[in-house]
């Protein structure tokens, strides 16, 4: 089974309430391995354990795997979060220190504003929460096609590096991915990644989860599945079957039904839909952007991170051209015309 996104906290007899209400105030972001607070200095920001949240052990172990990971993986690299410092005092004290990314997560830049500070004051008289993400979650529009894919190939060139390194990340998916200052994917929340022969730390969330006879099975391609979930995500702007309940995503999974990738379907969710709402439709299929990759990383198809990103690449050429193709090299830093001419489809 995937991660229950609505897991009951159980929480630590042990904790300081005052302490507790301090950190809920001021954290920016909550992670399955810890919560992230905003350093003074407003550059870096600070991962730690809380010991009012359930298994507070078990984040600790998380913790110290994220650690261990970001001390072999290549410092200042442009797929990841930059690691800055840590410390483990050997108990329950365990924090890091990473790059701060302005812009928030990639989901919450697709959705538009934070889930943390005070939404509440956004939503609309009577308003469920479920229809306020829904109407609100509206500045994926504005987002050109050309972003979307710089966005989508950065994902998989991160995760090619992972898996260079023999880590396995186990729950990709765009909340887990950072947008920098130059709106930049990167790479990040590695607590529940597996390095070499460790087993994974945790699971991936239902719609990135591939389904498999035993759910602490972790490889390349149930990363690659992930990455299809994540590029549908950033294509589309919403989750796959983004409106539908944990368990009825579960059973169709199961069932290798997955969402429809012409672009003319009704389940994004249309009941704010208004003129100029898009779902990232290619020009020349007039499917999906992508549409052919995320369905071969459904099916597992993929054999390497690398056949996902070279996949990309060349929709990537066969789709735009001129400034376009310039800006998505340009701005990824990735090449994916051959000879470097450029090319007017």
């Amino acid at each position: 089974m995937a991660h229950d996104e609505t897991m009951t906290i159980q929480t630590c007899e042990t904790f300081d309430p005052a302490e507790k209400a301090r950190q809920l105030e001021t954290m920016i972001g909550c992670g399955i391995s810890g919560i992230v607070h905003l350093t003074p200095c407003g550059t870096m920001v600070k991962k730690s354990n809380a010991q009012w949240r359930h298994s507070p052990a078990m984040r600790c172990k998380q913790l110290r795997n994220e650690i261990a990971i970001y001390k072999k993986l290549p410092q200042n690299h442009p797929r990841l979060v930059r690691f800055c410092d840590s410390f483990d005092d050997g108990a329950m004290d365990v924090w890091m220190t990473l790059e701060y990314m302005p812009n928030g997560t990639l989901e919450e830049y697709l959705r538009g504003y934070k889930k943390f500070g005070g939404d509440d004051k956004f939503k609309l008289k009577g308003e469920t929460y479920p229809d306020f993400e829904a109407r609100i979650r509206r500045r994926h529009d504005s987002l050109t096609l050309r972003q979307r894919a710089r966005w989508c190939l950065e994902a998989a060139d991160g995760i090619v590096l992972l898996h260079a390194y023999k880590v396995i990340h186990a729950d990709i998916k765009p909340e887990n991915m950072g947008v920098d200052a130059n709106l930049g994917v990167r790479i990040f929340d590695l607590g529940s990644s597996s390095l070499g022969d460790q087993p994974a730390l945790g699971l991936e969330s239902t719609r990135y989860f591939m389904p498999r006879e035993s759910w602490d099975v972790y490889s390349v391609t149930t990363d690659c599945f992930a990455v299809g979930s994540s590029i549908y995500h950033i294509v589309t702007g919403y989750r796959p079957y983004d409106a539908m309940p944990d368990d009825e995503v579960a059973a169709r999974f199961e069932r290798h039904e997955f969402p429809d990738l012409s672009g003319q379907t009704t389940e994004y969710e249309a009941k704010y839909a208004k003129d100029g709402d898009t779902v990232g439709v290619s020009p020349v299929t007039g499917q999906l952007l992508f549409a052919d990759t995320i369905r071969k990383c459904w099916f597992g198809e993929f054999a390497t991170a690398a056949d996902v990103l070279e996949a990309l690449k060349e929709e990537v050429v066969a789709t735009f051209s001129g400034d376009d193709l310039a800006f998505i090299e340009d701005a990824s830093g990735l090449k994916v015309r051959v000879d470097g001419a450029r090319q007017e489809i």
